[in-house]
């Protein structure tokens, strides 16, 4: 057989990997021949049900973020080769992740309600309805795969006797080339062989305990797997390298913190004089479009705040404390609220909440509230619904004259800060975050913001989209100003207010609180 002959028909057999089988599979598609991993382990790895009746396929995929999974973007195509559109998948799609004993009821189960593919390989993001938390997402590997190396592949296939098999399979895998975006393998152990139904699963790096995602699986012989005819005795694959892909998923997971409306533009919400709660939607450039009411009367004395995602469906909510209750209002998705779940109560009344982001890193939104001169972190809280963790004292005093509100992340470490202005003085602080929730020594952001000559302070996340904590703050002038400062640093590098603009005339003298 000539070259260009034998290379048409391997790439066949591996694209039909993640193509529907015959009658008798049950309508299975794309499995690894290996060895059941131990219950619990891989945690991150899924399986991907794509489709309905006979035109069902499976795949498997790996979580990486709680609301995304990476899997093969030709697990979504209508024939071999075919580019996969943007958007909502064409077929129903069901996920199962955190289930390695698919008999059990470990883990989650959600649907996938958009796909972002990659252009120039068989790479895929799929956007989950619902965030998994209780599965730890995966690591995404920062180098690549090198010849010799052996990796490890798991997926939900098929296996050398099984059609449809309940648990997960994992098998170490050779890498025998790396050439632009593919890695080439040879099995590295007896019996490995990647079979359908393993499209889209992880190909691990493991080193110690430490376990990241180098590449996604995506072609192979199928030598040995069932189904496939006894003279296939190939068990090389292909897999796609995810390795230098790590700001594209950055980028595609990404939800501008701060927005309500689902622009990737931070908002800003506030309680006006009668007892309102507006919804100012950011313009991406610090200044803010005309108000919408979004609860109308019962929030005065209320503390406001909005930053995270509490109920799982990737859209931002509103979090406060009414009459001591602390309560989620989930967003519709427009920035309206439905009706609020309380998560907490016996709060003093005096109580100050701030939706401060993930604070401990674990890919949940958390909160810091302040009351009694103390300062607390409330973590969300595990379960389906949305809830809190037992508070952790994270400010033992001095807390009573501070007026919290929460940047982002100010100094651009990776963590989220804390910005606390001292009412005595007017001067204005930032509590860098520190791993686990907690804040470090503070360094001077401001000065002069006394309550008398700026009333109000509202951390505004990366408002105006240059990458920079920014803030907005009202004037106590007689105009009802809005004023937006563009965060800067000083000359050692550190995070201060910037230049500030006016991004609201009129009205805004007579607004209780924003946030």
């Amino acid at each position: 057989m000539s070259t260009s002959a034998a290379r048409a028909v391997f790439t066949a057999a591996i694209l039909s990997t993640a193509l529907t089988a015959s009658a008798l599979t049950m309508s299975n598609a794309s499995a690894l021949a290996g060895d059941p991993v131990a219950a619990g382990a891989y945690a991150y790895s899924a399986k991907l049900v794509i489709g309905e009746g006979d035109t069902q396929r499976v795949c498997s995929g790996t979580l990486v973020d709680p609301q995304w999974v990476l899997t093969a973007a030709s697990c979504f195509a209508d024939t071999p080769g075919m580019a996969v559109a943007a958007g909502p998948p064409k077929l129903s799609t069901t996920v199962t992740v955190g289930r390695t004993d698919l008999s059990t009821s470990a883990g989650a189960v959600t649907t996938v309600t958009e796909l972002v593919p990659r252009a120039d390989r068989d790479v895929v993001m799929a956007k989950l309805a619902h965030r998994v938390l209780d599965v730890a997402p995966a690591r995404i590997a920062a180098t690549a795969p090198s010849p010799g190396e052996q990796l490890r592949a798991t997926g939900f296939g098929r296996t050398k006797d099984e059609w449809v098999p309940d648990l997960l399979h994992s098998s170490l895998f050779s890498v025998q080339s790396v050439s632009g975006s593919d890695v080439a393998l040879a099995a590295g152990s007896q019996g490995a062989v990647i079979c359908k139904g393993d499209a889209g699963g992880p190909l691990v790096r493991e080193q110690g305990d430490s376990v990241e995602v180098a590449a996604v699986n995506s072609r192979s012989w199928q030598g040995g797997c069932l189904g496939t005819a006894d003279t296939e005795t190939r068990t090389d694959a292909v897999s796609s390298r995810v390795d230098d892909l790590g700001s594209w998923i950055k980028d595609t997971v990404f939800v501008a913190p701060g927005d309500l409306t689902g622009d990737d533009k931070p908002d800003l919400v506030a309680v006006d004089g009668a007892g309102n709660l507006r919804l100012y939607p950011g313009d991406g450039k610090g200044g803010l479009g005309s108000y919408v009411v979004i609860g109308t009367g019962g929030w005065s004395g209320a503390s406001v705040t909005h930053r995270g995602d509490w109920t799982g469906d990737g859209l931002e909510d509103v979090v406060a404390i009414v009459g001591g209750e602390l309560r989620v209002y989930p967003n519709r998705g427009d920035g309206s609220l439905a009706a609020p779940i309380k998560v907490a109560s016996g709060l003093p009344t005096s109580s100050k909440v701030v939706g401060i982001g993930d604070a401990t890193g674990d890919g949940r939104p958390d909160l810091v509230i302040s009351h009694d001169d103390k300062l607390w972190l409330y973590a969300e809280g595990t379960g389906a619904t949305p809830s809190v963790a037992a508070p952790v004292l994270i400010g033992s005093g001095g807390w009573t004259p501070m007026t919290i509100t929460a940047p982002g992340d100010a100094n651009r470490d990776g963590r989220v800060d804390l910005l606390a202005r001292d009412t005595r003085t007017g001067d204005l602080w930032l509590y860098p975050g520190k791993a686990g929730g907690g804040f470090g020594t503070r360094t001077q952001y401001g000065h002069s913001y006394s309550t008398t000559i700026r009333p109000l302070l509202a951390g505004a996340a990366d408002a105006d989209g240059n990458g920079v904590a920014d803030m907005w703050a009202t004037t106590n002038d007689g105009t009802g100003t809005l004023l937006f400062y563009a965060g800067a640093t000083d000359s050692t590098g550190n995070p201060v207010d910037g230049p500030r603009t006016t991004v609201g005339t009129g009205g805004w003298s007579g607004i209780q609180s924003i946030s």
